[in-house]
């Protein structure tokens, strides 16, 4: 159930991006070649750094580090585009970074987990070994519907804005009934986990919802869907990755844990953006 809730999810999401996205957005998008490697190196170099460290400063076991890392390495999650739609952030600027960052995470959460394992360089190739397996999941739940809404968008304005409407309450129907799932699903061992898991999830998970705010000067919409493309993590990515890397139920479940407070962390934070249309600092 929660499987087919989350590839609802993420194929309403991005044909919703897409059907919001117009021409003369699509003319800007070279623009942000230099906010996409800034992105990048957020997501993909300093967000796993950083759970590394409160992994180690908060000792927590090498299970839900594991699972904690594997977020924090996994960029570009499809149902930002629902919150980007929701926090009135740029579509085309989002619309890039997700597919950067889908794309280049599929290349760089590998080798970070194979450093994270302690492992070499030339161990990689089996940690690669899912990689066709990704690029598919990514070309049918990303590229495919962000693509068709793009199309339907250029070729029939009138049906796609009878269509929008209705997928993004689709999209929010399945965010509505992921979280409620994961809560009933898995609430006994998300209150087993503790509260130093808790704490350090936040810190994780508020960091990268703000880092639009703190490490970037660009416009505001833009400012609003790097915050958001920086928190929705690819949690197909993390997941793929950790029944690759360990058995261990306790990572799996590190996992949707994340995922949990990342869904409940969105709301506000798309709120915030979508009410401080003016932010300054």
């Amino acid at each position: 159930m929660l499987e087919a809730a989350l590839i609802v999810l993420a194929l309403s999401s991005m044909s919703s991006l897409g059907l919001e996205l117009i021409p003369a957005q699509l003319d800007s998008i070279r623009k942000t070649a230099l906010t996409g490697l800034g992105v990048c190196l957020l997501n993909l170099i300093t967000l796993p750094i950083l759970a590394f460290l409160l992994c180690r400063m908060f000792e927590l076991s090498p299970a839900i580090s594991l699972g904690i890392f594997l977020c924090a390495c996994s960029g570009g999650g499809a149902s930002a585009g629902l919150f980007i739609l929701k926090a009135k952030g740029a579509p085309a600027t989002g619309a890039v970074l997700l597919s950067l960052l889908n794309f280049t995470s599929l290349f760089s959460a590998p080798i970070l987990i194979t450093l994270y394992g302690g492992n070499s360089l030339s161990e990689i190739g089996q940690t690669f070994s899912v990689l066709p397996k990704l690029l598919s999941i990514g070309l049918v739940f990303f590229g495919l519907p962000l693509g068709l809404g793009i199309w339907t968008r250029r070729t029939n304005e009138p049906l796609s804005l009878r269509i929008l409407p209705i997928l993004v309450r689709i999209s929010n129907v399945s965010l509505a009934f992921s979280i409620l799932y994961l809560g009933i699903k898995y609430g006994k061992e998300i209150l087993e986990f503790g509260i130093l898991i808790w704490v350090v999830l936040f810190l994780l998970i508020g960091v990268s919802f703000t880092s639009g705010i703190y490490l970037f000067r660009e416009k505001t919409d833009d400012r609003r869907s790097i915050g958001i493309v920086s928190g929705i993590r690819n949690l197909s990515l993390a997941l793929l990755l950790a029944q690759e890397q360990s058995g261990d139920p306790k990572v799996l479940i590190t996992i949707l844990l994340y995922g949990f407070i990342m869904y409940l962390v969105a709301f506000p934070a798309s709120l915030f953006w979508r009410r401080w249309k003016n932010v300054t600092l």
